[in-house]
């Protein structure tokens, strides 16, 4: 399983998206999941969309992700 690596503090698994916003409001980045939590990130729409869409930077390989998925289902 590949994690995208958002943040130092927060790795998120891109299957689990479902949007992605930009707040012009309150400049964020607003990027809700499929358990509907929603993550407000103080970065630009365009880092999170990198980190998201596979950028090399951000990517993250689970090694037991067999593991992860039955701990975390």
């Amino acid at each position: 399983m590949k994690l995208a690596k958002i943040r130092e503090d927060v790795y998120i698994n891109p299957y689990n998206i479902t949007s992605i916003e930009f707040d012009d409001e309150y400049n964020t980045t607003l990027i809700t999941m499929v358990n509907e939590d929603v993550f407000s990130l103080k970065m630009p729409i365009k880092k999170a969309l990198d980190a998201i869409c596979g950028s090399e930077e951000h990517s993250v390989e689970y090694e037991d992700a067999e593991n992860y998925r039955r701990d975390n289902n």
